[in-house]
């Protein structure tokens, strides 16, 4: 097979259906209903379509394993002939194809996840986001501190004005305050 060609028609198989697997044919051409003078349609490369022809699935999976064991259990001239004609192209292809469909990104980037270099511009924003969103919750933290704080205060007025006027029908009790929620208060207010 590495001297008649036999291995670059096998590579030549694969490399066809890796960059562009044929859709599945349809039944009106297998019957020979539709006109003799129309052309399939000229196909665009993509990685992992949804539908593809079983048939070339199937020869792509016989080929493939015939270029394997070729590989794997020849001498070693005859695997320096596999990769000459091309089966490394083949192999970085299905890799690729397979790192797609798990979700990789399979462009080259210099980051180790794969995906692409954050930018300058989009890591300032990305900063700039988290610091107003800290803001946000410091604000909102802030706002109920002063509210439980006037909820206190209106308590305490209330007391003070019942024991003033000696009506005092039931005691209101208050939550205790510690020194350090006035403190943490007090920090705001500088």
């Amino acid at each position: 097979m590495t001297m008649d060609g036999g291995l670059e028609r096998l590579v030549r198989i694969l490399n066809d259906f890796c960059i562009c697997p044929p859709p599945p044919d349809l039944p009106s051409s297998l019957y020979g209903l539709t006109p003799p003078n129309t052309r399939p349609p000229k196909l665009s490369p993509s990685l992992n379509p949804h539908p593809y022809d079983k048939q070339a699935a199937y020869r792509f999976s016989l080929a493939f394993q015939c270029v394997v064991n070729i590989g794997v259990r020849g001498s070693e001239p005859i695997r320096s002939r596999v990769v000459q004609a091309g089966t490394l192209d083949v192999v970085g292809c299905v890799l690729e194809a397979w790192l797609a469909n798990k979700g990789f990104a399979i462009s080259p980037s210099s980051s180790a996840t794969g995906l692409p270099r954050e930018t300058r511009e989009q890591r300032q924003a990305r900063r700039d986001a988290h610091m107003q969103q800290r803001q946000r919750e410091q604000a909102a933290q802030l706002a109920r501190q002063l509210e439980h704080m006037q909820q206190h205060q209106k308590l305490q007025q209330q007391q003070q004005q019942q024991q003033q006027r000696g009506q005092s029908r039931l005691p209101l009790q208050l939550p205790p305050v510690s020194d350090s929620y006035i403190a943490d208060v007090s920090l705001f207010f500088r």
